[in-house]
């Protein structure tokens, strides 16, 4: 394809969001959307922002199986990481591993858009690699539908919002498979924002010198694109001819291939399985630079790739069947097929990694198999096996996931050089790559093979669930950072024991299965009076979160800080405990079962447990401290319950099913499948009865003990109380207690759950009244000390309860039942006084409804519906005030103490969404006469970015709204690429301070050059290495065996082809045969051009230097042309997109001292009065300082100089030169008055808002 038509084609493509593969309905859904005549409500059905509630985080999403990219720096201060999180790219510092940045969600990411009501699968998009540039600001990441097999396209983000995409792949059976960074390079980039045109030819050189082009700096990336060999191809795909291979049909080629993109019912059908795409990333726009098909190699399919060190415009690309080549992306050219792993298994290459050596690389394999290869002699050096136990259950866990080399200094120190490598069944072995003897009486050391040389180091077994995704030793240090593929977690080991093992230095980890139950801690409690904010009582923003299936962890995560997040300990020596016996799942084995409900209470909380919970299939109840963060309390069980696991375990029937915690914190009741109720005392762990009462009354206990529940005794002291044994004759007494017997038996026989489970238990504030609600459809109130039904138990409902929430305060029961449809039911009457979601409703949920939460102060009903829906029902009214839908449907939700947030748990998603009631901080109008007729579609909120200011967090959630997604998207890109991505910051009234934006380090560094420069300056000149690297054992110039003398001619042939082969690999030229005498001769004739060469590659031919209008500096020049103006605001502009150094050299230009008065004194000026200028309009007031801070600094004495000259040898200078003296020094005086002004203001508010903030936290 040609660059022009490429440059069409990739147009087109960018002018519309990413789509799936077309289908006939789809196609008919789009003719009905663009037919005016039908409107858009009736087809996608767009939805607005929810009334109440709008994004605010999700908490408890650490990573995902998507691998991270590491970014460049001095140390792990300053170094991130840039991970993929579903739709989002998170970016995290490595020093604290906290998020510093998130992006904004990928467009289309929700489930009720316009893909589903068209019947196409795809659900969303999803991020697969994510690429950023901290000096650029930029991020490039590739993303794809959901359900694909890989990405498809390509976005541009700056900072956190998309300001460009590309579609990258021709058609659905090609996909990214990965992404190479190839560095930054100068490209040139028009001025203009309106021109779309994609391309650089010719005229470029011509518009830069008209001032319509710059050279700019820009991320180069390699897409590694192969084709999904196990897709099959569609009857309707349209097939192009079989000289598409072909290179001088080329053109024709193109053709074909630009109107099947164009078209969405045709795709291009290709005899080659890669391609290679060359992106170009600036600051406005993601450009695609040139396209490579891999034809020369048409049974060759890439899966991943690396750009080796000193290999300039060289990719190493590994293949599915074990093959690798060396490819030339500015010639486009194979230059080499490497034969040293074809005696191998043929295995996919996995993962290759650059080791601290040049010319040499590490591969992995699915096999779990590394190889050192040296690939400039195309020589396999030696092999490390990762073998497994061979077994269904070990299928595929031996592959190589990725790999890292150490290159610290204090692995020198030892004399080991350690190698990382990460598999599949989550297992991270360090090696050391030091041969344990002297090789050199070997004949053959390339061809050795033994494993035995290198020692293992260490080994972390099942470090990361599912599989390791990524491994990297950060750069000159002993640390190793690792991210799991279904782990949920981001580790970082630390390597500074002697034996060379690592440990955990930090880490953030999460739920590896989306959890089923969540809580805020203490959430019933509502006089505590705390918010997110002001941060009063961290217990208010704590919430206890349950694992489901495969996961059995409690944990607890804070809404305000990720350094409070903690799992609740299940004791102590588990890991060792699991390794001693020899469990494969190692410490997760040996947890307790996955929890189905917790109760927790606060009012004991410092003298014992204050949490119970129940487990799945699981009899026994746990007590846990939330102050000890641990299950350090009692187990709840019967006294003929076996707690060991080898003995006989309660029946099925005695299972727990409910569980609820008295107002005091003393009791426990547990609910069974059975439905009987166990009473527990908590502190001791002891039974305290059941309800009914004749569930324990059959456990005979000593003579004389009392026993809560007989009703003998019960009996007994009520005929004392009302004094009825004194009014009857002995044989009356006896019928009289007979019959009483009798009925109450009867009323008992009734008033209980019969082989019917109890799904929700109750108790008051008072300790007076248990309330129990069962898969039988009966409601049942019991007296709490006598265990006693209440007269008028039990109070049959319409349909089977599944879950019951109380609301003390209140004295009110919201109970969900099996018709989806939710009763409230007041204690106090004993009455149901309102009916939620009920049949032939409107607001009436579509499925069986997974939660139920109270607001605080119970005049809100919040219901969660496996249908995707949350409603909000007010409660007075009995009317729907709130209905929101979301991606995947909401399986357990929560409250905060004040209200202020709502968090709810979601199906097959691992983190736990945030959701904040606009209601606390601005006026919110509810229509109960007129319900929402649709529901209100909810974006997933963003993962925690930690180091935002309260501004910044407010603007995000802002800014994140739930908007439809339509064609609409198209025209925001246009403008977007139209506008100033760079919005200048405009203050809300005339004379307020604004701030730039600009990165820290921009500005920052301009206060601290000189210490920079002293840092970075030269110890020593740099020697030669002593030895050889330490795993290449061959040695330049000796021979590798004897050679008979009649073949010595034939050898040094072969030797001189080879060296020329691999000479292309060191040099940069396009793979044409030219000496380099003849090039030298035909660049002075003027004879060689660029023919051969795509006019659009900037590797194909040197760009032109900018020429500089001013001898002196660009800056110089721009003083010059603004001075007529007088409109310096270009000035700052070029200014910001310089590096601290360059900005110092501008500086430093200007002006030479006081022998350069001559031509530096009208630069001086100038620069002064666009300084002066900044200063009074106070914007960008930190940038501002950092440049008047530098240009003092640097002409503070030239200045000084020119105040002392100013009275002398007047005679000796022009008359001019006297008034341009002047002149300065009065720009500098008013400069000094704006900067005093603007700097005295500041303080002044400052000091006002230090004075109101300590007046109201004294009122607080």
């Amino acid at each position: 394809m040609s660059d022009s038509e490429a440059s069409d084609s990739e147009k087109s493509s960018s002018t519309r969001p990413s789509e799936p593969p077309s289908s006939p309905e789809s196609n008919e859904i789009e003719a009905k959307i663009e037919d005016s005549s039908v409107p858009v409500d009736d087809v996608l059905n767009p939805t607005e922002g929810s009334i109440l509630f709008q994004p605010h985080r999700t908490i408890g999403l650490i990573s995902t199986s998507q691998p991270f990219t590491l970014s460049n720096g001095t140390s792990h201060l300053d170094r991130f990481i840039t991970m993929p999180l579903q739709e989002r790219f998170v970016i995290y510092k490595c020093d604290t591993i906290k998020p510093v940045l998130v992006s904004d969600c990928l467009q289309g990411t929700r489930k009720q858009t316009n893909e589903e009501k068209i019947g196409i699968s795809s659900a969303g998009e999803r991020l697969h690699y994510a690429v950023s540039e901290s000096s650029l600001g930029i991020t490039v990441a590739t993303h794809g539908y959901k359900g694909r097999w890989s990405a498809s396209h390509a976005s541009l983000y700056k900072r956190t919002k998309v300001i460009d995409f590309k579609n990258i792949v021709k058609n659905s059976s090609w996909g990214i498979v990965n992404v190479v960074n190839l560095g930054k390079s100068k490209f040139p980039v028009e001025v203009e924002k309106d021109n779309d045109d994609d391309t650089f030819d010719d005229s470029d050189e011509e518009m830069e010198e008209k001032g319509e082009v710059r050279m700019e700096n820009s991320l180069v990336l390699a897409f590694i694109c192969a084709k999904n060999s196990f897709e099959t191809m569609s009857e309707e795909e349209e097939i192009v001819g079989d000289d598409s291979d072909d290179s001088d049909s080329e053109s024709d080629d193109d053709m074909s291939s630009e109107e099947s993109e164009s078209d969405d019912e045709s795709t291009e059908e290709t005899n080659y399985n890669g391609e290679v795409v060359i992106v170009v990333a600036s600051r406005r726009k993601i450009i695609i630079q040139k396209r490579i098909p891999l034809s020369s190699v048409a049974t060759f399919t890439p899966s991943i790739a690396i750009h080796p060190h000193t290999y300039l415009n060289k990719i190493l690309i590994g293949g599915n069947n074990g093959e690798m080549i060396l490819l030339n992306i500015r010639s486009g050219k194979v230059i080499h097929r490497f034969l040293c792993l074809q005696n191998e298994d043929d295995s996919k290459i996995t993962a290759i990694e650059q080791s601290p050596a040049v010319d040499t690389v590490a591969i992995g394999t699915r096999s779990g198999m590394v190889h050192l290869v040296n690939i400039r002699m195309d020589v396999k050096l030696f092999t490390l096996n990762h073998k497994v136990s061979k077994s269904t259950r070990n299928k595929g866990k031996a592959e190589i996931t990725s790999l890292s080399f150490r290159t610290d200094a204090l692995a020198l120190e030892h004399g080991i050089a350690p190698m990382a490598v990460g598999q599949m069944n989550g297992n991270i072995s360090v090696w050391d790559l030091t041969p344990k003897s002297n090789d050199d009486d070997s004949d053959d050391e390339f061809t050795s093979n033994k494993d035995g040389r290198r020692t293992l180091l260490c080994q972390m077994d099942a470090a990361h669930r599912g599989g390791v995704a990524e491994l990297k030793y950060l750069p000159q240090e002993p640390l190793l950072l690792s991210s799991g593929i279904k782990s949920n977690s981001l580790i970082m080991h630390i390597f500074d024991n002697p034996n060379h093992t690592g440990r955990i230095l930090k880490q953030r980890v999460g739920h590896v299965a989306p959890p089923t139950v969540i809580q805020y801690q203490h959430s019933s409690n509502g006089t505590v009076l705390a918010s997110m904010s002001d941060g009063t009582d961290a217990a208010s923003c704590q919430v206890l979160s349950c694992g489901g299936k495969g996961d059995n962890s409690l944990r607890v995560f804070s809404t305000a800080r990720s350094v409070l997040d903690r799992e609740y300990g299940q004791g102590k020596g588990l890991e060792k405990r699991a390794k001693e016996l020899g469990l494969e799942g190692g410490k997760a084995d040996l947890l307790l079962k996955p929890i189905t409900a917790m109760a927790s209470c606060e009012a004991k909380t410092r003298e014992w447990g204050d949490l119970v919970t129940i487990h799945q299939d699981h009899a026994i109840a746990y007590v846990w401290s939330t102050k000890k963060k641990s299950q350090s309390g009692p187990v709840l069980r019967q006294e003929e319950w076996n707690v060991s696991a080898m003995k006989a375990q309660p029946p099925k029937t005695a299972h727990a099913t409910a569980v609820a915690m008295s107002s005091c914190g003393n009791f426990a009741v547990v609910g069974t499948k059975g439905g009987v109720i166990y009473k527990y005392n908590v502190q001791s762990g002891m039974p305290r009865g059941s309800f009914p009462r004749d569930a324990t009354d059959s456990k005979k206990g000593k003579k004389g003990e009392k026993m809560a529940g007989n009703i003998n005794r019960t009996t007994k002291m009520l005929e004392r109380t009302f004094k009825v044994h004194k009014l009857h004759n002995e044989k009356e007494k006896d019928s009289s207690v007979l019959e009483a017997q009798a009925i109450m038996k009867s009323k008992l026989q009734m008033a209980r759950h019969i082989d019917a489970a109890v799904v929700g238990l109750a108790v008051d504030a008072l300790n007076k009244t248990l309330v129990s609600a069962g898969s039988d459809g009966k409601l049942i109130l019991w007296s709490f000390a006598t265990h006693a039904p209440h007269r008028k138990s039990p109070i049959h409902l319409s349909a089977p309860a599944t879950k019951l929430v109380h609301a003390r305060d209140s004295n009110l029961l919201a109970i969900a039942l099996e018709d989806y449809s939710v009763v409230l039911f007041d204690c106090s009457s004993l009455n149901v006084v309102r009916k939620f979601s009920t049949e032939g409703s409107s607001t009436r949920h579509n499925g069986p409804i997974s939660d139920v939460a109270f607001g605080p102060d119970g005049r809100n009903l919040y219901t969660a519906s496996l249908d995707g829906t949350v409603r909000v029902w007010d409660v007075p009214t009995n009317t729907c005030v709130d209905w929101m839908t979301f991606a995947s449907a909401p399986t357990a939700l929560t409250l905060s103490t004040t209200g202020e947030f709502l968090a709810t748990a979601h199906q097959g998603r691992l983190g736990i969404s945030l959701w904040c009631d606009r209601s606390f901080f601005q006026t919110v109008h509810l229509n109960g006469a007129e319900p929402p007729s649709k529901p209100f579609q909810m974006d997933e909120p963003a993962a925690v970015a930690e180091d935002e200011d309260e501004s910044a967090i407010v603007k995000r959630a802002a800014s994140d709204k739930n908007k439809f997604l339509s064609s609409s998207f198209t025209k925001t890109i246009e403008k977007g690429s139209a506008d100033d991505n760079d919005e200048a910051v405009v203050p809300k009234s005339e004379g307020l301070i604004t701030l730039s934006g600009l990165p820290a380090a921009h500005w920052k560094n301009l206060f601290h050059l000189e210490l920079v420069k002293e840092r970075n300056k030269p110890t020593e000149a740099p020697k030669k290495p002593v030895s050889a690297p330490f795993f290449l054992q061959w040695r330049a110039g000796e021979s590798m065996g004897a050679t008979e003398p009649s073949t010595q001619n034939e050898t040094s042939k072969i030797a001189k082809n080879d060296d020329e082969e691999w000479e292309a690999a060191w040099v940069d030229d396009d793979g044409q045969e030219k000496s380099a005498p003849q090039r030298e001769e035909k660049r002075k004739n003027g004879e060689e051009n660029d023919e051969e060469m795509p006019v659009s590659a900037n590797f194909d031919k040197p760009t032109k230097k900018t020429k500089i209008k001013h001898f002196r500096s660009d800056l110089a020049t721009l003083l010059e042309k603004c001075s007529s103006s007088n409109d310096y605001e270009l000035v700052t502009e070029h200014l910001a997109s310089m590096g601290p150094s360059a900005i110092d050299v501008a500086f430093s230009s200007l002006c030479h001292g006081m022998h350069d008065l001559d031509e530096g004194l009208h630069l001086l000026h100038l620069c002064s009065k666009w300084l002066l200028q900044a200063c009074s309009s106070r914007r960008s007031y930190e940038v501002i300082n950092a440049y008047l801070h530098r240009f003092l600094h640097i002409h503070s004495t030239t200045i000084a100089g020119v105040d002392d000259s100013t009275d002398k040898d007047l005679l000796d200078r022009p008359e001019h030169e006297d008034a341009l003296r002047l002149e300065l020094l009065h720009t500098i005086k008013q400069l000094k008055e704006t900067h005093d002004a603007s700097t005295a203001s500041l303080k002044n508010k400052m000091q006002e808002t230090l004075c109101l903030l300590r007046h109201f936290s004294r009122m607080v």
